[in-house]
């Protein structure tokens, strides 16, 4: 626990500077997190690394995180690629490329998402981290003083319906708190009231989904980077899923 936390503490050092300074700093920050989790992702699949496929989602993650205006052109050229991979190699199949398209598209999605926020708003940047961080810490501690009830014990065994829905309301009060503090970024309430109950549950699920991918692959981390808490995707697996929905609610209602 001592590791973990000192470690969370580091991350969070970090996230903050990269978050209140942005320019260099964020950029170097993304810009790791993209080839560092393409690098963590491609690892987990089999005993043999796959550079070909390192190299793809690599180029796939940067090219939607630094030319986002071609964001479709590059999605589509890559499902060409990867099926490419797929025909002409028999050691990879459909479900190799499936997967490592779909990874690639979240993680540069993401890395774009949260250096547009931040460039808007660094306030509002701390309001999607603030959701997917507080919805996890508060689903943990209630979830170990008030959890009886299993709430997917095939996907994670130690996660409780109590647990998730006190992380559920304690994240949806503290972000609409935090956006009402800074004037709703100069947006309407309602869209705040919207994504505040909405994210903690998108959260969450992010949280299942990159423990599903573990458990499919026989892994209990992506990588040993942080002490405590694993690797690059394990600790931005709820950010992930959070902050690419609340672009998407930005982009239909914002």
């Amino acid at each position: 626990m001592k590791q973990r936390v000192i470690s969370g503490v580091f991350i969070a050092i970090i996230t903050v500077v990269a978050a209140y300074f942005g320019g260099f700093i964020l950029d170097a920050v993304l810009s790791f997190i993209g080839i560092y989790g393409s690098y963590e992702f491609i690892r987990i699949k089999k005993e043999k690394f796959n550079y070909l496929l390192f190299v793809i989602m690599v180029l796939t993650v940067m090219g939607i995180y630094l030319f986002h205006q071609y964001a479709v052109a590059i999605t589509l050229l890559e499902i060409i690629v990867l099926f490419a991979v797929a025909v002409f190699d028999e050691n990879e199949t459909f479900n190799d490329i499936a997967t490592t398209f779909m990874i690639s598209i979240m993680l540069g999605y993401f890395i774009y998402f949260m250096s547009s926020f931040q460039k808007e708003n660094k306030w509002m940047f701390g309001y999607v981290l603030i959701i997917s961080y507080l919805t996890d810490v508060f689903a943990f501690f209630v979830g170990i003083r008030f959890g009886k009830h299993k709430l997917n014990p095939r996907v994670s065994p130690k996660k409780t319906i109590e647990g998730s829905l006190g992380g559920w309301f304690f994240g949806c009060i503290t972000s609409f708190i935090w956006a009402a503090i800074f004037h709703f970024f100069g947006r309407g309430m309602s869209f705040f009231a919207i994504s505040s109950l909405c994210l903690p549950i998108v959260s969450e699920i992010g949280d299942l989904a990159f423990s599903l991918i573990k458990r499919h692959y026989g892994v209990k981390d992506f990588s040993n980077l942080i002490p405590g808490h694993g690797g690059i995707l394990d600790r931005l697996d709820s950010h992930i899923f959070c902050i690419i929905m609340f672009g998407t609610l930005l982009i239909l209602l914002g």
